[in-house]
């Protein structure tokens, strides 16, 4: 089924066993001046050791003037080089090809800033950061040339298969390529070849020092979706210029504020990714790299199709590292599953310890995080089948213990259930779908519509009991909630109760806010409100703007700095942030108010002579993240 996959590849001398390929993504994992770290080196073994033919390490500092990131890695200076060469060893010894790509920030060069450097760019066009960058001269270009060119030179010393020029999403190279950052009059501003033309001198200087043999590509935008940006046509004629310069693959990603891979839909059509690597591979002859969301399936059909050479998946093998084994052995069922929430992506603007997952919580922890049998197999019961309670189960039962889980509803899910409801949501629905597979697989004993009590788990007898109940709605506290045209977000989600054609949310965060996107699709008039002074506060950065922009779009009122009066047969009373008592007309109120930890049981079965341990949201209402994390790591101690 996945027969162009697994086919063997060449770029430049390099020869890779499949034409999967693992891309460039900033983990944060390395110490503070940037040298490789154990665990950096855990991370890419276990990803090569999953199958990928190509691991290309994340975006790699060549000088401190293009620091970007805390916990980034660097390649500016020979003292770098022992450690990389451990790292390119261990993948080296998992199976795969390693390369590295060679960064500079430009005017996002964030730590550069940070540490009081100049932060330099091709205009003085600030960046997202805000600060306003010194247009670089033409000396200064040549010097940054050269700062590329020692750094690929210490990558071939550190026994580096390759290495990738970083063109793309708004850094110092795409920084020149960009029209809408690339304001110059001389020979580096105006047309596609000037504005190539420190790409192209840097690929000189490159070459000049690893030699004309050894592999060097870059990773660029086949288009910058925004006003004014690279258009695919001048993609292409950088494309073929680059080629004629002496880069031996094309890696074709995508940028911009209108960049629909940000759209987080698992129906997100595939032809918009495909369009680029197509249209490159129109204007040059060497092998095309495609990257954007791209499924397994999706992929070999791409290649089926002469629409790319490689494919590359990125969070894919973030959630799951063994994901090319698992395809090569047809077993997509045993799959974990990326759920696009970006949280990985958000924590790189976070002050955490390195990117996250979701869905996995061994991410950044490998070589801690490997599952060990039991000593001795426990009678073990979980009471609640939610994301933190189905992981759980699913540890326990890999490291060989009796498992059992009570659920009371009539099916798995908890609050995934809910979650997978709302538009561009249904990316999540996987991942019940696989903690299902997997429970079956090991033979989890699971009940539904099994309610637990403390006497009935006393009746159960288990050695151990994972309490995982969950929440409850919160009731704000509001005069006239009783009415019957008041009902909770997740019935609405759920299609349990009947909606009138003007709606008024009381809550804006992220519950609230899905569900008015939910019902605008469905034709309703709706108003969100809340006392803060800002919706979807607890939405991460790269998803946030994109919610509020559908809600603006689609005709959603957002009220911000309300102070609720009561809720009357007419709608919902309020005053406005300057004192004034108003109306906001509703058919029904739907309550996205929050929620409050259900933890009766948890205090009930403490004390009762068996080991409890108390879970996810019902010790504190979080995230997906939380429960599966909570999950993974009490199924791992039992």
């Amino acid at each position: 089924m996945y027969r162009k996959l697994w086919e063997p590849i060449r770029i430049g001398r390099m020869e890779l066993k499949n034409r999967l390929v693992m891309p460039p993504m900033v983990t944060c994992y390395a110490s503070g001046d940037g040298s490789v770290t154990p665990r950096s080196i855990a991370y890419y073994s276990a990803r090569a050791k999953g199958g990928v033919g190509l691991v290309i390490v994340e975006a790699t500092y060549i000088h401190r003037q293009g620091w970007a990131f805390n916990g980034q890695i660097g390649l500016s200076d020979d003292k770098f080089i022992p450690g990389m060469s451990s790292l390119v060893d261990a993948v080296h010894e998992n199976g795969a090809k390693i390369a590295v790509q060679l960064h500079h920030g430009g005017r996002e060069a964030k730590e550069a800033a940070n540490a009081g450097m100049q932060i330099v760019s091709s205009s003085t066009l600030p960046g997202a950061a805000g600060v306003v960058p010194k247009e670089l001269t033409g000396e200064e270009i040549v010097q940054i040339e050269g700062y590329f060119a020692d750094a690929a030179l210490r990558a071939k010393k550190a026994g580096f298969d390759g290495v990738e020029l970083h063109g793309a999403h708004g850094y110092l190279i795409d920084q020149f390529l960009s029209p809408t950052c690339n304001k110059r009059n001389d020979d580096y501003g105006g047309d596609v070849r000037r504005r190539a033309r420190f790409l192209l001198e840097t690929i000189k200087a490159v070459r000049d020092r690893v030699g004309m043999d050894y592999p060097v590509w870059m990773r660029f935008d086949g288009k910058e979706y925004g006003p004014g940006g690279i258009t695919l046509e001048d993609a292409q004629e950088t494309a073929w210029l680059a080629q004629q310069a002496g880069l031996v693959a094309l890696h074709v990603s995508a940028w911009g504020p209108d960049n629909p891979i940000n759209m987080t839909s698992a129906k997100f059509t595939t032809s918009v990714v495909e369009e680029l690597p197509t249209g490159i591979k129109k204007a040059v002859s060497i092998p095309v790299i495609a990257v954007g969301r791209i499924t397994a399936e999706d992929g070999e059909r791409m290649l089926a199709e002469g629409k790319a050479d490689l494919i590359a998946i990125g969070k894919g093998l973030l959630a799951d590292p063994d994901l090319p084994a698992k395809v090569a052995a047809g077993n997509q069922e045993d799959i974990k599953p990326c759920i696009v929430c970006m949280s990985c992506r958000d924590d790189l603007r976070r002050p955490v310890a390195g990117i996250r997952c979701s869905v996995n919580a061994a991410l950044g922890k490998e070589k801690e995080s490997q599952i060990v049998p039991a000593s001795k197999a426990k009678k073990v019961l979980v009471v609640g089948g939610g994301p933190a309670g189905m992981e759980a189960a699913r540890v326990a039962a890999l490291k060989g213990h009796q498992v059992t889980l009570w659920e009371k509803e009539p099916e798995l899910g908890g609050q995934l259930i809910q979650a997978a409801i709302p538009p561009y949501k249904d990316r999540i629905a996987p991942l019940t779908e696989y903690f299902k597979t997997q429970l079956r697989k090991l033979k989890v004993n699971v009940q539904v519509n099994k309610e637990a009590t403390a006497a009935a788990i006393a009746r159960a007898g288990p050695e151990v009991c994972i309490i995982a109940t969950g929440v409850r709605a919160l009731l704000p506290d509001i005069p006239g909630l009783n009415k019957d045209t008041v009902v909770q977000a997740g019935e609405v989600l759920e299609g349990k109760v009947a909606v009138g054609d003007r709606v008024a949310i009381i809550g804006g965060e992220l519950v609230g806010c899905e569900t008015a996107e939910f019902l605008a699709d469905k034709g309703k008039k709706v108003t969100v409100m809340r006392r803060g002074p800002e919706m979807a506060l607890g939405v991460g950065p790269s998803l946030r703007p994109y919610l509020l922009s559908r809600l603006k779009e689609k005709g959603v009122k957002l009220l911000t700095r309300v102070t609720y009066r009561e809720v009357t047969p007419q709608g919902v009373v309020i005053s406005t942030p300057g004192g004034k008592k108003e109306t906001v007309p509703a058919d029904t109120v739907v309550l996205a108010a929050g929620s409050l930890p259900q933890d009766t049981l948890c205090k009930e079965i403490k004390n009762k002579g068996v080991e409890v341990h108390c879970i996810g949201d019902c010790v504190e209402p979080r995230t997906i993240r939380d429960a599966v994390a909570e999950g993974f790591r009490v199924g791992s101690q039992v």
